[in-house]
């Protein structure tokens, strides 16, 4: 079993090196081979991590607790670096796209024009498109941050559960009492209940600037 962790481990490792990788990309094309090459990593580790699962379950009991608490830190940089992923890899699209409606807006203006229809843009319709685009891109940001949140949260949440299954299974073998098994529980629920409200304000944050950013791009279509 320590081997196969090893392997394991040291394939999210790769991963993470990878992400940074994808970040300093040059294009989309550079950045699918990158991104394909994360996702088999994960296929891999997800697998191994199935392989883990059973191993822990033959272990002697002395040993169990800590092989258990190892293959859940897995599942979590695993959960860390899908959802990094995925968000990494909206918000360069969104900067390739606008970077590539920029390039043909700049290569219609400097067009000569035909006998029957010319297209030109001054500089205000340029800003005003560059505008649009940062807060497109703001927004795809804000997206990619709110679904971390949210795979984060759920991910917490059931990360909760196997710490007060481990509480237990702790407490029960070095004899604690009832009293100072609860009193830490509560304590996990507490820290629990401080995450989650730090994350609902941190999607309401997002929701009111979607609001306010849909407002304003609608003005300035209007007034355009």
């Amino acid at each position: 079993m320590e081997q196969l962790y090893v392997q394991t481990n040291a394939i999210l490792q790769r991963a993470q090196l990878d992400l940074g990788r994808l970040e300093q990309a040059r294009d989309e094309r550079d950045a699918q081979i990158i991104s394909q090459s994360i996702h088999a990593q994960i296929r891999d580790v997800e697998s191994n991590i199935c392989q883990l699962d059973l191993f822990v379950g033959k272990e002697p009991p002395g040993r169990r607790q800590t092989a258990r608490m190892k293959v859940d830190q897995l599942k979590h940089d695993q959960q860390s670096v899908s959802v990094a992923l995925t968000a990494m890899y909206a918000r360069l699209t969104t900067k390739w796209r606008a970077a590539s409606e920029r390039e043909e807006l700049l290569t219609q203006r400097m067009r000569p024009n035909d006998s029957s229809t010319a297209i030109s843009f001054d500089d205000h319709q340029l800003q005003m498109n560059d505008q649009l685009h940062n807060s497109h891109r703001q927004m795809d940001d804000l997206i990619g941050q709110g679904a971390a949140v949210l795979e984060n949260l759920r991910s917490q949440h059931l990360n909760l559960r196997g710490v007060r299954r481990k509480i237990m299974d702790i407490g029960s073998t070095l004899g604690l009492s009832n009293t100072t098994i609860s009193m830490i529980d509560r304590r996990v629920r507490e820290d629990w209940v401080l995450m989650l409200v730090g994350m609902l304000l941190t999607l309401l944050f997002i929701y009111c600037f979607w609001s306010w950013w849909k407002g304003s791009t609608g003005s300035s279509s209007h007034y355009s």
